[in-house]
């Protein structure tokens, strides 16, 4: 079985004929411009692309210098007939270049021990000024960047026979300075 299919036949007016001619002339004219654009285009040497660049960059900077110095003195010895010594020493924000530390910092002090139970005790002296410890540490104290500064501090040791034997303290104590740089 074969199927026809008819088409109604248009009716040609003038009318029809004209539009007809303008849609046919309109597409003319496209297709030349896009033609002209494209030549343009592919003859003036314009070209689109993407480009990636690397570059090396070589920066020089200086990181300010933190300086904290401690200047010790000389150890003593504590013995059943000599209870009592005297430890001299010195924090500075300088070295011996003399150069001064270009940053803020804070720090405090320590004192570390094993287990002595109290046969002996601490005092700490900033130039004859007493400094209180709590639990061996002192307070922060600070040094302000580019001003040289020193701090000598006296540490008194006592030792209390009463409570233990000097045999059973056969130990070193140990001056620790903890220092914190403060934020630029």
């Amino acid at each position: 079985m074969k199927l026809h299919f008819m088409l109604k036949p248009k009716k040609i007016t003038l009318k029809n004929l004209k539009k007809e001619k303008n849609r046919n002339r309109k597409q003319e004219l496209l297709l030349i411009g896009m033609i002209l654009i494209i030549g343009i285009t592919f003859f003036s040497g314009v070209s689109m692309g993407k480009a990636v660049y690397n570059t090396n960059i070589k920066n020089n900077t200086q990181i300010a210098k933190p300086i904290l110095e401690v200047e010790k003195g000389s150890e003593i010895i504590i013995t059943e007939e000599n209870k009592k010594g005297e430890y001299t020493f010195k924090v500075k924000n300088y070295n011996q270049a003399e150069e001064i530390s270009q940053v803020d910092l804070t720090y405090y002090i320590e004192i570390l021990e094993n287990d002595l139970e109290n046969s002996i005790q601490y005092e700490l002296y900033n130039q004859n000024e007493k400094i209180e410890l709590k639990e061996n540490k002192t307070r922060e104290m600070s040094f302000h960047k580019d001003l040289k500064e020193e701090q000598n501090y006296t540490l008194i040791v006592t030792y209390d026979a009463s409570k233990n034997t000097i045999e059973d303290i056969m130990q070193d104590i140990q001056i620790k300075v903890h220092s914190e740089q403060l934020k630029v």
